[in-house]
């Protein structure tokens, strides 16, 4: 592990009859690697598709060249992960779909994220919270004012996604890049944040360090009524 960097992962199936998220926290090659997804519920086989999102990030970074541009790398995987999962559907015969969002942090300590659907990259740093947009229904009505961000959370339609992978030949990434430098980083999947308030995860990871913080964030989102698969990756810079 670098220096000035710790963290952890975690997963918790919920009350789900399986674990669909897949997760990676780790070092690959020059590049420090976070990344959470999350299999469409309701969809045949979302465990294989999270599983191949993960797989394919990490084979792409470790094949990576040392002057590979990090956003473009992170766009590279994104697109042959869906490509991965759209083949498996079509041999198959299903609609195996998921979220992937990741974080990919170099040695000088820059990141570059990249997301598709509602599991989210946060940055925490004192008061100040950022997160990922959600390529969701809700998030669209969130965008227009005709609902709130309170209302986003109990929204009947919160787990309508207008974004994943593998379920259209191409799919659009969204990327950022952020100064992480003094931060936690947190990568989550929406059984966590569609239960506990931004308030109350920005106090837990803030505190404690990031085994403890991911055991926290996965209790409080039992607490809030939390039945989804669960899994969370903190990092603190």
């Amino acid at each position: 592990m670098q220096t000035g960097i710790r963290y952890a992962a975690l997963s918790d199936q919920g009350r789900r009859g399986r674990n669909e998220d897949a997760l990676f926290a780790g070092q690959i090659g020059e590049y420090h690697v976070f990344a959470v997804a999350d299999g469409l519920g309701g969809h045949a086989r979302g465990d294989v598709a999270s599983a191949c999102a993960v797989d394919v990030l990490g084979e792409t970074v470790a094949g990576a060249g040392s002057h590979a541009d990090p956003a473009e790398l992170l766009r590279t995987a994104f697109e042959r992960a869906n490509t991965e999962i759209f083949a498996y559907n079509r041999r198959e015969r299903l609609n195996a779909g998921t979220t992937l969002s990741a974080a990919l942090v170099d040695s000088q300590g820059r990141c570059r994220i990249a997301s598709v659907g509602d599991s989210r990259v946060y940055v925490i740093s004192g008061d100040a919270v950022w997160h990922t947009r959600d390529h969701s229904y809700v998030q669209e009505l969130v965008d227009t004012g005709l609902i709130g961000p309170e209302e986003a959370m109990t929204h009947p339609g919160r787990n309508i996604l207008t974004r994943a992978l593998g379920l259209h030949e191409s799919v659009q990434v969204a990327l950022y890049e952020k100064d992480v430098g003094g931060s936690v980083l947190l990568v989550s999947s929406d059984g966590l944040h569609d239960y506990v308030h931004e308030s109350r995860i920005r106090a837990i990871v803030t505190v404690h360090e990031p085994l403890e913080a991911c055991r926290s964030l996965i209790e409080a989102a039992k607490e809030g009524a939390s039945t989804d698969n669960m899994s969370v990756v903190v990092v603190r810079f």
